[in-house]
């Protein structure tokens, strides 16, 4: 299966649609710095209408990811699933809008790339945990008991508060 670079380039393409198919897979993440997505791999398949005056394009995320469980910070796999559609159209300016990306007239391609990214960080979910079984979660035993520990003798810590700090704490 052969995938596109992403980039798509509109120019010199016919009205009508046009299909395309992204891998996004680890080496794409890795090459984002500040991405909190370690590895992954996710097929986008993307169809693109041109028409006369704007382009939509309609893209389909299969596939999951790998992430750091937010309660133990070990590694939690994330199924991505999901569509999107954005309009891409000219205008004197560049800018980008919920469900739009306009471009400035003259340009010949686009690199979608920022895009997908953003795409598949927002279907995560906010709180990324281990599933709970029997309401108990499936985080590492060890190192839960470690951070609870941790956790009770911050609490201990509190007890022996200076005399002229202690007023506060009658604040909450």
């Amino acid at each position: 299966m052969e995938f596109d670079k992403f980039v798509i380039g509109f120019e010199g393409l016919k009205l009508g649609e046009h299909d395309y198919k992204f891998l996004v897979d680890t080496a794409f993440f890795k090459e984002l710095e500040y991405s909190e997505i370690q590895e992954g791999k996710v097929i986008v398949d993307a169809v693109l209408i041109k028409t006369e005056r704007l382009m939509e394009l309609d893209m389909s995320f299969e596939g999951e990811v790998i992430v750091p469980c937010d309660r133990c910070g070990e590694d939690l796999k994330q199924k991505v699933d999901f569509q999107e559609t954005v309009v891409i159209k000219f205008d004197d300016e560049a800018d980008e809008d919920q469900g739009m990306i306009v471009l400035k007239r003259g340009e010949t391609d686009f690199d979608i790339s920022h895009y997908i990214f953003e795409s598949i960080i927002l279907s995560l979910p906010s709180r990324k945990v281990h599933a709970e079984i029997e309401g108990e979660p499936r985080c590492d035993e060890a190192l839960m008991a470690k951070i609870n520990s941790s956790n009770k003798s911050n609490d201990n810590d509190n007890d022996n508060i200076d005399p002229r700090w202690a007023a506060l704490k009658n604040l909450k």
